[in-house]
């Protein structure tokens, strides 16, 4: 019996795509599907706000501003929040006219925060020294803080 000329093609390419559909099928069913709690977990990396130091002895400052106020955040080395180290920290800066200072001070066990005196549009290298709870330097680090840091 001969088939019409038209139906030969469209018969192939049904037979091929019904394989196809059945060979993906078995090689979805042999790779096991991740629970919900994983996936979520894997999802949400912890990130730190603001510009991101790496810390000598391990670990991670965030520095932010908020307004005009300069915010140091520590963190552990998996990126979560954990208690200060230092006491105080140290910071100086130069804007247009004059070299400025400011001390910045414990206001959560985690960040220590500076007075409202960093004024835009913010465009200055700042130097940070933590200072520990014996009056000894801890380390030092410098940054660069631009317009689109706040």
């Amino acid at each position: 019996m001969r088939l019409f000329p038209w139906f030969a093609p469209r018969l192939a390419v049904a037979a091929l795509s019904l394989f196809a559909s059945a060979v993906l099928r078995a090689q979805d069913a042999s790779v096991p599907a991740p629970a919900a709690g994983e996936v979520a977990a894997e999802e949400t990396e912890p990130t730190i706000k603001g510009i991101e130091l790496k810390r000598p002895g391990g670990g991670y400052l965030g520095v932010r501003t908020e307004g005009v106020v300069l915010r140091v955040t520590f963190y552990d080395d998996k990126k979560k929040e954990t208690a200060a180290d230092a006491v105080r920290i140290s910071a100086r800066w130069r804007d247009e006219s004059r070299s400025r200072f400011a001390v910045l001070l414990p206001t959560a066990p985690e960040t220590l925060s500076s007075p409202g005196i960093f004024y835009r549009p913010f465009n200055y290298t700042v130097y940070l020294v933590l200072i520990g709870a014996d009056d000894k330097e801890i380390e030092s680090h410098s940054l660069r803080l631009t317009g689109s840091d706040a």
